[in-house]
């Protein structure tokens, strides 16, 4: 009772100023207060669509990793989550609190294509004339690909209220995949929640590193000191091979530093993060140059041929890549994304994330690939006669997804549910604020594949010298490009 007693004394007084400033009825104080009421005023207050339905064709084809869909985020359930579901419920809000600001209903119609077959359905929709969708969510090449040909609306018209100078937008991603300066296709922010749960990164196994090391967290402060490199990861790889049946060979009965499930999906997040320096962009027009037939593509080339054929580098199939690294039969996995932790919940040992290792400790940056079928927005030509409903409703879900979705997806889930390391939260910034090199991903397909067809190719052929293939390809993925820009100037530039 006497501590009860003490509380509500201790709340009186901490009060007692906002008490006397409420008091304070002088000109300055309501001048003050008026003036902190037109700031926190929503722009869209005053807007109702009267119960306008607002249609988005989400994906809800199943990503290969194993994570599932991001769906869930976008559409949610009908009815709130229990409260153990703390995303699930974040995302009801978040839709509630859209449809009843502007006086909308969300509606969906979901498509579950696989990435191959993606463009041809947009084509067909758009080349009908249909105007059903207000929004399509799907892959991130599919998209690129089409959208140098007219499908799309360009977002930058000032006339639109899209503010994407906000955080919630994720605008340097945005100008990384745009193919001309000026016109920008494809959406990604936080309602786009496909971006940050398909983010790679690398899942490494605390009990096991401790065994070999003693300290589970050093490999935190390799990062953090900017010493986690392709070359250091090789080194850890090599040392964590254990022949646990003793045969003298490498089979599935070891244990490995690494694990994989292919070499061309692995290989992604590692040339991106690597930085071939796959393209720049011309000074005076902003458009894009392939430029990878340069020496650094040759070292990362090499580097991630000793990676793959390592023999600490084990290959399992992947839809049981997570279930060996949790029977503790690789120190690293690889392949993987932030939302792959939500399937490790129940992982018996401590397991900690990192971002994917550059190619030299001189580049001092980390950077994160969020995958070629990654999916983000475009808003079909069809429907661009109603762009002033369209892109305020897209701007308040990416608002209220930042303010309601976020803090619970990425402070609380990913962050502290689904991982109990109080320092995971350090790397998952990192992965989180670097996505770059999007357009290698996007039009890597679109412009004669320079990745997968010579560095992949020639990995996967046992070899790393592409000196002799990449001179070659540049100059025709180059022109292939060129007919990409002819053929934006025709249908974007007067």
């Amino acid at each position: 009772m006497k501590t009860r007693i003490l509380i509500l004394l201790l709340a009186a007084i901490l009060l007692l100023p906002c008490l006397c400033a409420c008091a304070d009825t002088g000109k300055e104080n309501q001048d003050s207060t008026k003036a902190d009421v037109e700031v926190e005023e929503d722009i869209f207050a005053d807007v109702d669509y009267e119960g306008r339905e607002f249609w988005i064709y989400t994906s809800t084809n199943i990503a290969s990793t194993g994570m599932g869909n991001s769906n869930f985020m976008i559409e949610g359930s009908e009815e709130e989550a229990d409260s153990s579901d703390i995303v699930g419920s974040a995302v009801y809000k978040r839709n509630l609190d859209t449809e009843e600001l502007l006086g909308v209903n969300l509606e969906y119609v979901h498509c579950d294509l696989m990435y191959t077959m993606v463009a041809d359905d947009i084509k067909k929709h758009v080349t009908s004339g249909s105007d059903e969708f207000d929004l399509i969510i799907n892959d991130l090449f599919p998209l690129a690909g089409l959208s140098v040909n007219g499908y799309f609306v360009n977002t930058l018209d000032d006339e639109y209220h899209f503010d994407f100078d906000q955080k919630y937008w994720y605008s340097d991603y945005m100008t990384d995949v745009s193919f001309v300066e000026g016109y920008q296709f494809l959406l990604a922010g936080d309602y786009f929640a496909d971006i940050i749960r398909s983010a790679h990164c690398l899942i490494y196994n605390k009990s096991l590193y401790e065994d070999k090391y003693g300290n589970p967290d050093e490999l935190y402060d390799i990062v953090l000191d900017y010493e986690w490199t392709q070359e250091r990861m090789l080194q850890m790889i090599e040392e964590n091979y254990v022949d646990l049946n003793g045969n003298g060979k490498a089979d599935e009965e070891d244990r490995y530093g690494y694990a994989i499930c292919d070499i061309w999906g692995c290989s992604i997040p590692l040339i991106t993060s690597g930085d071939c320096n796959y393209m720049d962009r011309d000074s005076e027009t902003g458009y894009p140059i392939i430029t990878i037939d340069n020496p650094r593509t040759y070292t990362l080339t090499e580097s991630i041929y000793n990676l793959m054929y390592s023999k600490g580098t084990g290959v399992f199939a992947e839809q049981e890549l997570l279930n060996e690294f949790a029977r503790d039969k690789a120190l690293i996995v690889g392949y993987q994304r932030l939302g792959s932790l939500e399937h490790l919940r129940d992982m018996e040992n401590d397991l900690g994330i990192i971002p994917y290792p550059m190619l030299l400790a001189s580049d001092k940056q980390y950077t994160t690939s969020s995958h070629d079928t990654t999916e983000v927005g475009v808003i079909m030509t069809t429907a661009i006669y109603d762009m002033d409903f369209i892109s305020t409703v897209l701007e308040v879900l990416n608002r209220e997804t930042g303010k309601t979705v976020m803090p619970q997806y990425y402070e609380t889930a990913l962050k502290v549910k689904y991982t109990d390391d109080p320092q995971a939260g350090a790397m998952i910034d990192i992965i989180h604020d670097n996505f770059r090199n999007v357009f290698e991903l996007a039009y890597d397909n679109a412009v004669g594949e320079p990745i997968k067809t010579v560095i992949y190719g020639t990995i996967a052929a046992n070899s790393f010298n592409v000196s002799s293939k990449l001179a070659k390809s540049q100059r025709s993925c180059q022109k292939r490009l060129n007919t990409m820009i002819s053929q934006c100037e025709k249908n974007f530039i007067e």
